[in-house]
């Protein structure tokens, strides 16, 4: 069995060319073309900042709007991950203008420069997680998310494939 995760042009690829027999990635309907797709999770993402960072209109709740986080310095992750794509369509659903004050390619360099109140930056909660030091916020409204899917190419799957899709039904 050939198995895994990366890229997702990549993966997405190796997939079609039967290179790769299964990924765990986040793909959004248009990259699933030509692929077999099975939910893992679906999970909603969350403004990061470092600790007692203040933030202007958050409501009593806590939560805040994509309007608010537009206007702090962002540290965005670079087009082609999963992530920036999921932001960039809650942003754009919201109608909310955003820049990037620093485009990153690392979960650990986000984090750092948010720890350092360089920026903020938007994640899925469990790599949050990841970070107990820093605050979390959730949005309000239009709050980007993201799917992790198990995928694989059409027809018939490898049997060691199989069985691995049999353990995780």
């Amino acid at each position: 069995m050939r198995l895994r995760q990366g890229a997702v042009t990549d993966i997405r690829q190796a997939l079609r060319e039967g290179t790769v027999d299964l990924a765990v990635v986040a793909l959004d309907r248009q990259q699933q073309r030509g692929l077999v797709t099975r939910l893992l999770a679906r999970e909603e993402m969350v403004l990061v900042s470092a600790p007692g960072r203040v933030l202007g209109g958050t409501g009593p709740d806590g939560r805040v709007t994509l309007a608010e986080a537009a206007r702090l310095p962002l540290v965005d992750f670079t087009p082609g991950w999963a992530i920036r794509l999921a932001v960039d369509r809650a942003f754009r659903a919201a109608a909310v203008e955003r820049e990037s004050t620093f485009e990153v390619n690392d979960i650990v360099a986000a984090s750092e420069l948010v720890r350092a109140d360089l920026g903020v930056c938007v994640m899925p909660i469990s790599i949050a997680d990841r970070f107990p030091d820093l605050d979390k916020h959730r949005f309000d409204r239009h709050a980007p998310s993201w799917k992790v899917m198990v995928v694989q190419p059409r027809g018939e799957a490898p049997p060691a494939v199989a069985a691995l899709l049999r353990h995780m039904a």
